[in-house]
């Protein structure tokens, strides 16, 4: 994230933020995750709000409702053997006939950086940098949700990340019926994309 920061800044951009799943943030000039800086910030904000009699959750159904909810859900489940892994995306892929629905979901594309294929490209060439010794897909829905699907590394596992993007205009009282979403989505995925019941997979605890 730092190399890709510096790199946009000597382009002219401005870098505010950025940040990694389930590893941390790098805000503004700190050219590295820090979580001193970010709970700084974060300080800052919830003074700055108190300042106009709001809360941090006051200010972000505000972003909610000005950008649409962005909710993530991520997991995994093991796999009784690695070849299963390999069985399981090499299913998926099955001669480049990726699932084009999840659940009543159409899939708009797909992003596999395994074998090096993104239909949304010319060439169906990724600009992402490809990752061949480890199975990472990524669907991307026409509802504007995307998916991803990843062997770990290390552990026999295989994690998912589905981000549920709404349109702008939610309000606190749409919160529930979203998460409903999310979870009927999560399911789609189980169902269509890991196949418990095929593959053998046991859920996590």
């Amino acid at each position: 994230m730092g190399n890709r920061a510096e790199e946009l800044r000597k382009e002219g951009n401005h870098v505010i933020l950025a940040w990694e799943e389930s590893i941390g943030y790098m805000p503004g000039h700190t050219m590295d995750k820090d979580g001193v800086s970010a709970a700084v910030i974060f300080a800052e904000i919830a003074a700055f709000l108190q300042t106009e009699n709001k809360s941090l959750q006051d200010q972000l159904y505000t972003l909610y409702n000005r950008y649409g909810f962005h909710l993530v859900r991520s997991t995994y489940w093991f796999v009784p053997a690695p070849e299963v892994t390999k069985e399981l995306f090499a299913t998926l892929r099955a001669d480049l006939k990726y699932p084009t629905r999840i659940g009543e979901t159409d899939v708009a594309t797909v992003r596999d950086l395994t074998i090096g294929y993104d239909n949304s490209k010319p060439g169906n060439k990724p600009v992402l940098p490809l990752s061949t010794s480890s199975e990472m897909v990524t669907f991307f829905l026409k509802s504007g949700s995307i998916t991803t699907l990843r062997a770990s590394g290390t552990e026999p596992k295989i994690k998912y990340y589905i981000e549920l993007i709404t349109a702008p205009g939610k309000t606190q009282e749409d919160l529930s019926s979203v998460i409903a979403e999310l979870d009927q989505l999560e399911a789609d995925v189980v169902a269509t994309l890991l196949r418990p019941k095929q593959f053998g997979l046991i859920p996590r605890k």
